[in-house]
């Protein structure tokens, strides 16, 4: 291609990120682990797959997993005590009230109309909280990623 005498060629504008790549990288990751597992839930709930929580046996490991939610529940509700960004702080309410109502049912024998209830009100919940965290990161990228001018001179004294 030449370049005819006459013509003004303007620079593009460079995408400017004010991070460091490894928590960009990391954000990017969980950002698209985040919208799939969204697109997995409403695909369960679409289809009716929905999870019934199981009773609570007296197994190590099914205390074990009742004793990690509970604890997990309570992380998440004092995280949504901290942050200052109110997105990031429903998404984790809606965590914290979604690991402590599955921490909850497992101590209950409940019928099966009951417990298909819980199952959707879990899966909206969950939803819910996918979808916030996802609009959190969105609104995090947005944030740190933007178009700039070009540089003057690429070359020259570091």
């Amino acid at each position: 291609m030449s370049d005819e005498p006459g013509t003004l060629r303007l620079p593009k504008p460079e995408i400017i990120v004010e991070s460091d790549w490894l928590t960009m990288l990391g954000t990017v990751l969980l950002f698209v682990i985040c919208a799939l597992l969204l697109v997995r839930e409403i695909r369960h709930f679409v289809w009716g797959h929905l999870s019934i929580t199981p009773h609570l046996h007296k197994g190590f490991w099914s205390i074990w997993n009742w004793a990690f939610e509970g604890v997990a529940a309570a992380c998440c509700l004092m995280f949504a005590l901290t942050f200052p960004r109110k997105l990031v702080r429903l998404a984790y309410a809606l965590a914290g009230i979604y690991l402590a109502g599955s921490s909850l049912l497992t101590c209950f024998q409940l019928s099966l109309g009951v417990q298909h209830f819980a199952g959707v009100c879990r899966s909206i919940l969950y939803q819910l909280t996918l979808v916030f965290s996802c609009v959190a990161i969105a609104d995090w990228l947005r944030s740190v990623v933007h178009r700039g001018p070009v540089p003057e001179s690429r070359g020259g004294n570091l």
